[in-house]
């Protein structure tokens, strides 16, 4: 938002994880995460904010697997992300890819600025929970500000849905199972643990008021992941 030096607005590329302007971390991403983007798509499309004449923004875009696959079925496909080299690996990928122009914006949740008719849908998977929770909360707010009115706010993140006394097995229950599950996408527990440690995921029951006072309803919340995942689906008033 801010340039100054001497601004207190948050600078998000340092807090954007120092993985995502790796360039050879950006080249592993897609084996390592499935964005499940025809899924997510078809949720959109049956809540009536995906299709001709309508605008979706992904923020934390990362390389692209929402928004390339969104390329083409909607009149506006925003890609937003502070990394340039994830970017720059979306735009890679874009040469390509069969698909609709895409929008791509370098920036995130405090310094996009939306321009143009209001959006229907503002998509985001992994990507909040590298703000602290004050900033959580003007991002949720921006991000309301960027929608229509009925808009739809679709988030996934690492939250936590357990009592802080029940940490220890919870996040060890994550680590154990996502290294399990995942063990061809080569995530580690020393990665897996960083997160936890490093990053800024918070708990369900501070999230979910923030969205509600940044002026959403949620409309369904699905909780898995040994407790340590959520999935939002959100509506502006």
């Amino acid at each position: 938002m801010a340039e100054d030096p001497d601004s207190w607005w948050l600078d998000e590329t340092a807090h954007a994880g120092r993985e995502h302007f790796d360039e050879q971390h950006a080249r592993r991403y897609d084996e390592k995460e499935d964005a499940q983007a025809g899924e997510e798509i078809a949720l959109l499309e049956s809540l009536g904010v995906v299709g001709p004449g309508r605008c979706v923004v992904d923020i934390g875009t990362g390389t692209g697997q929402f928004a390339l696959a969104l390329a083409g079925k909607c009149e506006r496909v925003v890609a937003v992300d502070v990394s340039p080299v994830m970017l720059a690996r979306l735009a890679e990928k874009a040469t390509r890819a069969v698909t609709g122009p895409v929008e791509v914006v370098q920036a995130g949740f405090l310094t996009y600025q939306h321009k143009g008719s209001l959006a229907d849908a503002v998509y985001s998977r992994f990507a909040l929970h590298h703000l602290p929770d004050f900033w959580k909360a003007l991002a949720l707010a921006r991000v309301a500000d960027m929608l229509r009115p009925g808009g739809v706010f679709r988030l996934w993140d690492v939250v936590y849905n357990f009592a802080p006394h029940d940490a220890d097995r919870r996040v060890e229950a994550w680590i154990a199972d996502t290294m399990a599950a995942d063990v061809s996408r080569g995530w580690t527990r020393a990665e897996l643990a960083d997160h936890v440690r490093d990053e800024h995921s918070t708990f369900t029951w501070l999230l979910e008021p923030m969205i509600a006072r940044a002026g959403f309803e949620i409309l369904d919340a699905d909780y898995s992941g040994s407790g340590m995942l959520a999935r939002y689906v959100c509506k502006t008033r």
